[in-house]
């Protein structure tokens, strides 16, 4: 990894993006063992992909992110997660959400790392409760890889988080009505059992307040019988 470190420190790049790049080469390279015996295929796998990452627009693919997670308590959040799983981009859809991000840095590290950040915060930690547990939303083309990456981190189960997918389409309407993809996925869910709330009620009221609502729509759907309560995942756009 010398000579790429050496070639890494002539390129003008940020520190962050260096540091980024070195370990998804030296991630390849310890999944590629099996070319030990020889240098020459290393060394076209490190050339590969320093030209992906650092060519030509290198530096546009680093921070073009390819996955969105949706955190939502009170704090509406939305990260922005590249194609090497750090956070690029980090959007608050209420005021205590734009509280929070303004002093917790998330930009440039793992979002699992970043999520854990954000819980962590003293001022985050207020909107957390039983009764208020975080909504974690997905839209991405690896949902079932994120899901698992978020059900199985021991940090997040100690606050009982819930997680969804939901798409493009939804995230898209959920910005028109200046909300996040999962709030807005869990307005679409309420609707469908009580026609008359609106996206301004919604506005209105927590992520716990919705769901809360959402369980008493299916109680009184399903006559009472609790064994129709909400599961761990959930895959809903409304569409």
């Amino acid at each position: 990894m010398n000579r790429i470190q050496e070639s890494m420190e002539k390129i003008q790049a940020s520190k962050e993006l260096r540091q980024t790049t070195l370990q998804y080469l030296e991630t390849q390279r310890s999944r590629k063992n099996r070319f030990n015996r020889s240098p020459f295929p290393r060394l076209i796998l490190a050339a590969a992909c320093l030209f992906l990452i650092l060519g030509t627009g290198g530096y546009s693919v680093y921070r073009i992110p390819v996955s969105y997670i949706s955190i939502d308590v009170n704090p509406s959040i939305e990260l922005g997660i590249n194609r090497f799983g750090r956070v690029v981009s980090a959007e608050a859809y209420n005021k205590d959400g734009q509280d929070i991000i303004k002093h917790v840095a998330l930009k440039n590290i793992p979002y699992l790392l970043a999520i854990e950040r954000l819980m962590q915060d003293e001022k985050y930690q207020r909107f957390l409760s039983r009764d208020a547990q975080p909504v974690l939303t997905i839209v991405s083309d690896r949902t079932d890889t994120i899901i698992e990456e978020l059900n199985t981190d021991e940090f997040l189960q100690k606050y009982g988080t819930q997680t969804y997918t939901s798409d493009t389409v939804c995230m898209k309407e959920a910005h028109m009505h200046e909300m996040s993809f999962g709030k807005y996925r869990a307005y679409l869910e309420l609707s469908e059992y009580d026609q008359n709330v609106t996206v301004e009620d919604c506005h209105r009221m927590t992520m716990g307040e919705i769901q809360n609502r959402i369980d008493r729509c299916r109680l009184n759907h399903t006559g009472g019988n609790k064994n129709g309560h909400r599961g761990h995942h959930g895959n809903a756009s409304g569409h």
